[in-house]
C-alpha cells in the first residue's frame, strides 16, 4: 500500500474532519488512477491530517469588498502589520497601482476596527481593475490565512506539527500539498522539519504541490531565508501543478523561482479554478503516484 500525505489549505481543513478531507482526496485521486488505466487505484491511502481547532477561526473568514465587507462582527481586525502584508501580496496582481493607495486614512476608516482600511481597498479595486472583478474577493480570505500562519508562530508550529505527526505514523513519503499547504509543507522542508528516512537522506522524496502561492513574494519572505531561488533537498522529486484560471497561482507555474520544480499547465476549467478536486482528477497526479509507487 503507497501511503501519500496530504497538505491541505488551512480554510479547508477548519471546517472539514481528517477522516471527510481524506476520503475527498481519495475520491479524486482513485478517480484519476482509475481513469488513466494506471493500476494503482484501491493501493494507494492518502491522509489528510486537519488542522480544525488549531488555526484561529477569525482569521479564516471571508472577506468581501463592498458595503458590508470586513464588518467587525465578521472579521479579525487588521493591524497595520498585516496591512502591509496584504499590500505587498497583491501588488503582484496591479504592479502599476503600487504607491497609489498611499496616504492617511480618511475619518471613520481606521486601522484596528475590523474593516479593510483605504490602502487596501484601493489595491484591491485595482487589482480587480487589472485582473478581472471579483478577483480580490477570492484571494483576500488566502492572504489573511498566509499572514495568519506565517505571522503567528505558534499557530505554524501547531500546523506543521500536525504535518509531521502524519509523517511519522504513515511513514509516507510522498507528498502532496494544495494552496497554503504548499506553503507549509516548504516551511517544514526550509526549517528541517520534515522527518528524514532511517538512513539519512530525504524522508519525502516526491512532492507534487497544486495551486501554490509560493509565487507571491510576501510569502517567499516568510518561509525562504537566503537570496537564492526556492529548492528541496536533493533526491526529492518535485512537481508543480498549475491551472491558467487559478488566481492564486496567477495562471503560472514556480520554475522561474526554484530549482529542481518541474510545472506541468492543467486546465481546471474557468469556474471553482482552485478547488484542489480539480487538480487531484488530473493525469499529471496520476502518472506521478504511478512512477513512484514502482520505484
Amino acid at each position: 500500500m503507497l501511503q501519500i500525505i496530504g497538505v491541505h489549505g488551512i480554510r479547508q481543513g477548519t471546517s472539514a474532519t481528517e477522516e471527510s478531507l481524506s476520503r475527498a482526496w481519495q475520491e479524486s485521486v482513485d478517480g484519476a488512477l482509475a481513469a488513466g488505466r494506471a493500476g494503482g487505484a484501491g493501493s494507494v491511502r492518502i491522509t489528510v491530517p486537519s488542522y480544525q481547532g488549531v488555526y484561529p477561526k477569525t482569521a479564516t473568514r471571508y472577506m468581501r469588498l463592498g458595503p458590508e465587507a470586513g464588518s467587525a462582527a465578521e472579521d479579525a481586525p487588521i493591524d497595520e502589520d498585516e496591512e502591509e502584508f496584504i499590500l505587498r501580496a497583491l501588488a503582484a496582481y496591479a504592479p502599476s497601482a503600487v504607491g497609489e493607495e498611499d496616504g492617511s486614512p480618511t475619518a471613520g476608516q481606521t486601522l484596528g476596527n475590523g474593516r479593510l482600511t483605504p490602502r487596501i481597498l484601493k489595491r484591491a479595486h485595482a487589482v480587480d481593475r487589472v485582473a478581472g472583478k471579483g478577483v480580490t474577493d477570492r484571494l483576500l480570505w488566502l492572504v489573511r490565512e498566509a499572514h495568519g500562519y506565517l505571522r503567528h508562530e505558534e499557530t505554524g508550529a501547531a500546523v506543521r506539527a500536525a504535518v509531521r505527526a502524519a509523517l511519522v505514523a504513515t511513514g509516507a513519503r510522498m507528498v502532496i500539498a494544495h494552496s497554503l499547504g504548499s506553503v507549509v509543507f516548504y516551511d517544514m522542508v526550509s526549517r528541517g522539519e520534515v522527518p528524514a528516512a532511517t538512513g539519512g537522506e530525504p524522508g519525502v522524496t516526491s512532492l507534487i504541490t497544486c495551486g501554490s502561492p509560493l509565487s507571491w513574494l510576501a510569502v517567499r519572505k516568510g518561509v525562504h531565508t537566503t537570496d537564492g531561488p526556492l529548492s528541496v533537498p536533493a533526491g526529492t522529486e518535485w512537481t508543480n501543478l498549475y491551472a491558467p484560471n487559478d488566481p492564486v497561482s496567477r495562471g503560472g507555474g514556480l520554475s522561474h523561482l526554484a530549482v529542481g520544480v518541474t510545472d506541468v499547465k492543467v486546465n481546471n476549467g474557468r469556474l471553482n479554478a482552485h478547488d484542489v478536486r480539480r487538480y487531484l482528477d488530473k493525469p499529471a497526479v496520476a502518472e506521478r503516484i504511478t512512477k513512484f509507487g514502482r520505484l
